[in-house]
């Protein structure tokens, strides 16, 4: 009976033609510094978006997803302030096998809108995203994954904006 579990082959999720609706958490890893006055230490923080992907080969797909990271940046040397970035990103996924097991990579561009009260106000920049993944095929319809991407801003107010997400993901695909 494990035998038949172990080899049973579910239809491949990222597939031509085929909708994922994708939910994603993990940790968010930034690397920011202002040009304000000072520097400014952000912490790691907890990241939480949702991504639809669309399949337009079977190795070749589109994401599309926004995520969302609230996170204390310290200010000066006793005060912290709480640091929000809401992201969108456009990416390319290429598959790199289409079994059961699914390792691709992305690459695209992202825009991000950070606010960081007081100093900063709103602050809306472009950027680009790439990353690895690996994505498990539990049934036709539902997967689970891990990924990593490393985001790069082009700030007007940072002269360093970076972040590394580390991602657990569920989807569903129609």
């Amino acid at each position: 009976m494990l035998f038949l579990l172990l080899f049973a082959e579910p239809a491949r999720a990222q597939l031509s033609g085929r909708v994922s609706i994708v939910g994603e958490g993990g940790a968010y890893f930034p690397w920011l510094a202002l040009t304000h006055n000072r520097r400014f230490g952000a912490k790691v923080g907890g990241l939480g978006g949702i991504q639809l992907d669309y399949g337009i080969t079977d190795y070749l797909g589109v994401q599309f997803g926004l995520t969302y990271t609230q996170q204390q940046a310290k200010t000066s040397s006793a005060t912290f302030n709480t640091l929000t970035i809401e992201d969108l990103d456009v990416a390319l996924r290429w598959n790199i096998l289409t079994d059961v097991v699914q390792p691709y990579l992305l690459l695209g561009g992202n825009y991000a809108i950070l606010s960081l009260d007081p100093p900063l106000g709103d602050e809306s920049d472009p950027g680009v995203t790439a990353g690895a993944g690996v994505e498990l095929l539990m049934t036709d319809h539902f997967s689970f994954g891990f990924a990593g991407r490393y985001e790069k801003l082009f700030s007007r107010q940072f002269t360093r904006a970076e972040a590394v997400d580390v991602l657990g993901t569920l989807a569903y695909t129609f």
